[in-house]
């Protein structure tokens, strides 16, 4: 009895430290975002719906810091949204919001920080594709934005864009989920975790990403069978994946190697574990391929490689765990839909990864196989290169306006011209 009561308050320790840290690297659909230590965001890439919160639709291959955001301290991608929490626990969104996934109405994208209006008290917050998921700090979830894969959680197919409460399904007993202490969402499905190492989940699941092969969408969440008590989950476009308070892995869903667009030829009906790996200590995924950092602060990643995101300098696509090998001490972690993210103790930042937006922040469009330095370190000092070509951006933009000026007045005096030309022809 003893030994279960230890091992229970063992769980709930390592529970509370995690919904207290959070991820500082993350990468969407072409876009990046991360937490320096000074609690301040900065975002890379694409823009195309204002996800980067510059005011701009202009995409940017270094990164910026967003305006307007203090005390931050966690952030999430969408695929086309952002989203950052600070530590009085409200929320702040920008970018895309066809479905209501920034807490507004549809239709108008904002291109700059937008806090969500009366809720606050979060403590977690999540991106999925059009949706977004937010824990609050008594243990309950709120979602809002597309539901047509049940991405809400409320036993509902119907969009909202305000936040409503997620219910979990026991028997046929429906009510508020509660007690949790992450949540993790990616794609069209959501995972919670429960502070007695219990996953949950809801959403989507054509690919067995909830972990049972019962129906292909849950509307409320389901309680995970099969797995051993959880300290930390993360999920991608249709795979989940757990670390165990033993350092195991477990995975469930897609397997991301053999996954062609929406079909794949391989996937887990329930959860599968990783064994005679090292213990990890850490999780991320991206929509089609995962991280791992072990004991030793050495960096592991599988699943789809077609654009370099394992970091193996190639592009062959692996169903468990290879180890990255130029990557050493690295503490963090974040995967974006094509890239990888990675931070060594120092606060330098690796990138390696699908890159025709500039979402790896190296100054260029360059993809790159093997993890490469980015422009920006976790102290929010931008490198030499990165300061350059914001020189160069800003005096090709000063160029510019002096351009279509010239072409301005021109026009009119051309205009001018031709009607006084036009007088003297009716004198």
């Amino acid at each position: 009895m003893n030994f279960m009561i230890k091992t229970a308050g063992i769980i709930v320790l390592i529970a509370s430290f995690i919904h207290l840290s959070g991820q500082v690297v993350e990468g969407g659909n072409g876009h990046a975002l991360i937490l320096d230590k000074q609690g301040s965001v900065w975002a890379v890439g694409r823009n195309n719906y204002g996800q980067l919160g510059d005011s701009s639709l202009e995409n940017s291959p270094v990164p910026k810091k967003v305006k307007g955001l203090n005390n931050i301290v966690k952030i999430a991608r969408g695929y086309d949204h952002s989203i950052a929490l600070d530590a009085k626990g409200d929320l702040y969104l920008w970018g895309r919001n066809n479905y209501g996934q920034l807490g507004f109405s549809p239709g108008q994208d904002f291109l700059k920080p937008h806090k969500l209006e009366n809720h606050t008290g979060f403590i977690a917050v999540e991106g999925g594709h059009c949706h977004s998921v937010g824990l609050k700090k008594d243990g309950t979830v709120l979602s809002w934005g597309h539901n047509y894969f049940g991405e809400l959680g409320n036993g509902t197919r119907e969009h909202a864009s305000w936040p409503v409460p997620v219910l979990q399904k026991s028997g046929a007993v429906v009510s508020p989920v509660s007690e949790v202490i992450q949540i993790a969402s990616v794609g069209y499905h959501t995972l919670a975790l429960k502070k007695d190492g219990t996953i949950w989940a809801w959403g989507s699941n054509v690919y067995n990403e909830l972990g049972h092969k019962g129906n292909e969408l849950e509307l409320y969440a389901m309680h995970i069978e099969g797995i051993p008590p959880i300290k930390e989950i993360a999920v991608g476009w249709h795979h989940s994946v757990a670390l165990d308070t033993s350092g195991k892995i477990w995975v469930w869903g897609s397997d991301p190697a053999f996954q062609f667009n929406e079909a794949t030829t391989k996937q887990y009906g329930q959860p599968v574990c990783f064994d005679n790996f090292p213990k990890f200590t850490k999780i991320a995924c991206g929509s089609w391929h995962s991280l791992a950092i072990d004991e030793h602060k050495n960096v592991w990643a599988w699943g789809k490689n077609h654009y370099g995101m394992l970091g193996t300098n190639d592009t062959i696509s692996c169903s468990k765990p290879v180890l990255i090998k130029p990557l050493k001490n690295i503490i963090e972690i974040g995967g974006g839909c094509f890239q990888s993210i990675t931070v060594d103790v120092s606060g330098k930042i690796f990138t390696f990864g699908d890159n025709p937006s500039g979402q790896l922040g190296r100054g260029d469009f360059k993809r790159c196989y093997s993890p490469q330095l980015m422009t920006l370190d976790m102290n929010g000092q931008l490198s030499e290169a990165a300061l350059s070509f914001t020189k160069k951006k800003t005096a090709l933009s000063t160029s510019e306006i002096v351009s279509y000026i010239t072409l301005f007045l021109s026009i009119c005096l051309n205009f001018i011209l031709f009607r006084k030309l036009k007088k003297l022809a009716r004198a």
